[in-house]
């Protein structure tokens, strides 16, 4: 039956936020990270783009970018085109914007400046090593699901297109062309705030281009930066960007001054490839290397070789006896038959071992025609791997970038997954594979958890924009500098496995471990600019590839992997002290296992507890501590109750445990059978998807959510959510309702001894509901949507109180009575369980909460850019019609934050080496 329809969202802005800029910190991630990816959408995903990507600009003079940036002072005096290069940039540039010599020209078109600076500037003026431009405008890649049409691009000339359309895969620096104006330029040089980000609808709607070229050039390509210009009629800027932020020049008059513009694209292209960006430690394969023809071989397949996967299968006719060793035992974590020592290079020209079906079809299924293929290289030994298209790229363009591959390891022949990030520099907090290295190190005490291969920080790479601070910036510009980073140049390093030089870093990370700033807490982010999170690049191969949580058959078996993943948390913290803080449906999958039994090779599915990158050491006497970072962690739709409403409280095993049972429920509601199959949409929203802010800028769960775990009431005013066991008993309850009534009851003795009973709710009250939808990098986005569950008569609820302590019931201090409920609940003669409870996937198609994001942060926006007009100091919160248009021109045309003083098409010129003027504060 279809879900009914979707709410109509109601949005206010907070009595907190002054400028359109704030909405920044409400980041929009794919929400197709808990189910299958949403379709990409270019007008939705460059709007959420905009927003979720605010205050990384940095605002600099053109100078600056010269000689600290693009051509820092180490490698000597910025290199100056040829004479006859000059020439005939001067001569091009001024014929079109000067045609009778003194004369502006009017109405110049996007096109023929695209046409002169490419085709009469780039290509006949001979950049350095080879380098020329082609256009794209009206044409797209074959392989881009965005379908983004970029304007042009520098190439190697051995790889300059000849089709129209854009390559990806080799694209060095991107060009974006407007015909000029205000109007098409996305960032303010003269804004009174100091935001470098204009909100013009127009302005915002090219820096979502810009965005998303970006993002397409570090899909395709793996890099440490890239560069581009905007050429704006008469005027360019310069950027380079990033997984922190964009480093942006202020607009340059090239008309008056051709050469300006001809300087930066001379010198960018005598840069070596790890200077302009590429990552040194990838290397591009070429479809005629035998490591490229290797890994389709490997694809292909293979009858006698491609294992059955499901739940209990009989695989003796696949593997003789001699083949299952210690490595594919049921006490070990391996999710196939065994590998050669790691000291033996497989050198077989076909795949000899056997492997999970699954595992070949994705493997398969990243190699994608006319997709990149590399080579990776990971771990100090330098390591390599063979991977394709990433099984899931990272959905924001600044942050982690996470991306997952299914990889070939050269080494020894086998399909293993990869994982490529950008982590945060905390202090104290060791990189995710040190902590699967320490609770796999005894051979007694292993857990069930990914099996490292090899990983570690990639060859010194850090983020720039995160500790660029311009000469002469004010000391409150930025924070202050931490111990451990010292004053270089931009170094690079041409060497995969060589020490950090950090490439394009004007300041570097000590290669030896993280440092302590002068008064730091624990775990605090390395950073010299307030708001952009110092990255580095990090990469790691684990044994295991897995299956995703969905794939569970029957209820019973999602109970059966769900007490795997809870037992292996007991130990790492019982063992190990170590917490894992990110409970999420993401980070649960299945790993198919071979084992004896009777005599048979059979297949079981354990569940598998994975992404420990957020994990903590404990204190070893329970004592209590700050927060070790400084933002909420964990994933919004599965975080306690109690940690949402006190994020710097650290987080206990009660919380994860907490974590575990919304786990529980969330999959229970999407794909098992129950009362409420007509209204799962509704329920993933008001339960998931929605939290309540307070005036004084607190928040908590959503109402639904509070109501579940510190009532345990499952029911509304129309009725009670009950699972069934089949669709032919529609009245024969399955065991997992009582599962579920006797599991939250420990959270409600928990929030009984935590909270205060809060007053009924009232159109008075200080809090709402609003929809989010979480992302995995940071942040949250906000969407007021009216509860569609829970009914209006009954709203009380108890709420963690924030004076308390944190102290929780006995139950929940250790994982004990969770395990024991979860045993007790095992199917038996009594606890009689159905296989046949799980149905396809209850979630409407029209799910897509991309749309209700637009709608609310453009209504806020309106509301904010209103009250800046108006120069309302009122912390009343702003109401709009729901109904009114969230593409409205009005919200944000010629006004806004940002000022509305606009610079004339031929504003002055910019001059490289005149009086530097600051640079904007206040950006993050």
């Amino acid at each position: 039956m279809a879900d009914n329809p979707l709410p109509t969202p109601l949005v206010y802005a907070s009595s907190e936020q002054s400028s359109p800029s704030k909405i920044g910190s409400w980041v929009s991630a794919d929400p197709g990270k808990l189910g299958d990816p949403l379709k990409r959408n270019a007008p939705l995903d460059r709007q959420l783009a905009v927003w979720d990507n605010m205050n990384r600009s940095t605002l600099v003079d053109l100078d600056v970018f010269e000689d600290e940036i693009l051509w820092p002072q180490h490698k000597g005096p910025f290199p100056e085109p040829t004479e006859r290069a000059k020439r005939i940039a001067t001569n091009e540039v001024q014929a079109l914007f000067y045609p009778d010599g003194t004369t502006p020209a009017k109405n110049v078109s996007e096109d023929a400046i695209a046409q002169m600076i490419v085709q009469r500037v780039i290509n006949r003026v001979g950049l350095p090593n080879k380098h020329k431009a082609s256009l794209s405008q009206s044409k797209t890649s074959l392989t881009d699901d965005s379908q983004s049409k970029v304007d042009a691009a520098i190439y190697p000339d051995d790889k300059l297109p000849m089709d129209g359309r854009p390559d990806w895969t080799h694209m060095r620096l991107f060009i974006e062309f407007k015909k000029g104006g205000t109007c098409n330029d996305p960032f303010d040089d003269d804004a009174a705030d100091g935001q470098a980000e204009s909100w013009a609808e127009s302005r915002k709607k090219i820096r979502g281009q810009l965005l998303w070229y970006m993002r397409d050039v570090f899909l395709y390509q793996h890099r440490t930066g890239l560069y581009s210009l905007l050429i704006n009629g008469p005027e360019f800027r310069a950027m380079r960007w990033d997984r922190s932020g964009v480093l942006v020049t202020r607009a340059t008059n090239y008309a008056q001054d051709p050469v300006s513009l001809l300087r930066i694209l001379w010198a960018f292209a005598l840069l070596e490839l790890p200077e302009q960006g590429s990552d040194p430690t990838a290397i591009l394969l070429s479809p005629d290397s035998a490591e490229y023809k290797r890994m389709d071989i490997w694809a292909k397949e293979n009858e006698a070789l491609d294992l059955p996967y499901e739940h209990r299968s009989d695989l003796s006719q696949f593997l003789p006896p001699s083949t299952l060793t210690d490595a594919t035992a049921e006490n070990n974590q391996s999710s196939g038959p065994s590998r050669p020592a790691p000291s033996t290079r497989y050198k077989a020209n076909q795949p000899t071992k056997p492997v999970f079906k699954f595992i070949r079809d994705k493997f398969r299924k990243s190699l994608v025609a006319g997709w990149p293929r590399y080579k990776l290289r990971i771990g100090p030994e330098g390591r390599e791997f063979l991977v394709g298209k990433p099984d899931f790229p990272g959905s924001s363009m600044f942050g982690r970038g996470t991306r997952g591959y299914v990889a070939l390891d050269v080494l020894t022949g086998e399909l293993v997954w990869v994982k490529d990030s950008w982590r945060p520099f905390y202090v104290g907090v060791e990189p995710e594979g040190e902590y699967l290295r320490v609770m796999t190190a005894d051979p007694e005490n292993r857990l069930i958890v990914p099996t490292v291969i090899t990983h570690g920080d990639v060859g010194g790479q850090c983020t720039f924009a995160s500790t660029f601070t311009a000469p002469g910036e004010d000391e409150d510009d930025a924070e202050s500098e931490p111990a451990g980073i010292e004053e270089t140049g931009p170094a690079h390093s041409d060497s995969p496995v060589d020490p950090p030089q950090t490439a394009g870093v004007k300041r570097r990370y000590e290669e030896d471990a993280p440092m302590e700033a002068p008064d730091a807490t624990e775990g605090s982010s390395i950073t010299t600019k307030p708001g952009l999170r110092h990255l580095i690049h990090y990469r790691i191969a684990v044994a295991e590839v897995c299956l995703k949580l969905e794939n569970f058959q029957y209820g019973a078996q999602l109970l059966r992997l769900i007490e795997h993943c809870i037992t292996t948390h007991r130990d790492a913290y019982e063992k190990f002290g170590l917490l894992h803080r990110d409970i999420s449906t993401g980070n649960i999958l299945i790993l198919p296992r071979i084992v004896e039994n009777n005599g048979k090779k059979i297949v079981l599915w354990h569940g598998l507890l994975t992404d420990w990158e957020l994990a903590k050491y404990v204190p070893k006497d329970n004592s209590l501590e700050h927060a070790r970072q400084p933002e909420r962690t964990g994933t919004w739709q599965f975080m306690s109750v109690a940690h949402v409403e006190r994020p710097k409280r650290p987080v206990v095993v009660a919380d994860d445990l907490e974590s575990f049972f919304h786990v529980v429920l969330y999959q229970a509601i999407r794909y098992l059978r129950h009362s409420y199959r007509d209204r799962v949409t509704e329920f993933i929203i008001s339960y998931f998807d929605t939290f309540q802010q307070t005036q004084s800028g607190g928040r908590m769960c959503s109402q639904h959510k509070v109501q579940f775990v510190t009532k345990g009431d499952f029911s509304n005013a129309r009725k009670t959510l009950v699972f069934y066991k089949a669709k032919v008993r529609v009245n024969d309850p399955s065991p997992i309702n009582d599962f579920l009534q006797e599991w939250v009851s420990m959270f409600v003795e928990r929030y009984k001894a935590l909270a205060e009973p809060v007053p009924e709710t009232s159109e008075d009250d200080d809090f709402e509901d609003h929809v989010l939808v979480a992302d995995d990098d940071d942040g949250d986005v906000i969407l007021e949507v009216q509860d569609p569950i829970i009914a209006a008569s009954d709203s009380s609820a108890t709420l963690p109180n924030s004076t308390t302590t944190g102290a929780t019931s006995e139950k929940l201090s250790t994982h004990q009575a969770t395990l024991d409920l979860f045993s007790k609940y095992r199917p038996t003669r009594d606890v009689k369980w159905s296989i046949h409870d799980k149905v396809g996937d209850q979630l409407s198609q029209q799910y897509d909460p991309r749309l209700r994001v637009i709608a609310a942060k453009s209504q806020i926006e309106t509301a904010l850019i209103q009250a800046s007009i108006d120069g309302s100091g009122s912390s009343k919160k702003p109401r709009l019609d729901p109904q009114a248009s969230v593409h409205s021109d009005q919200a944000v045309a010629g006004a806004g934050p940002s000022g509305s003083s606009a610079r004339a098409s031929h504003g002055a010129f910019r001059g490289r080496k005149g009086t530097r003027s600051p640079r904007g504060k206040g950006k993050s």
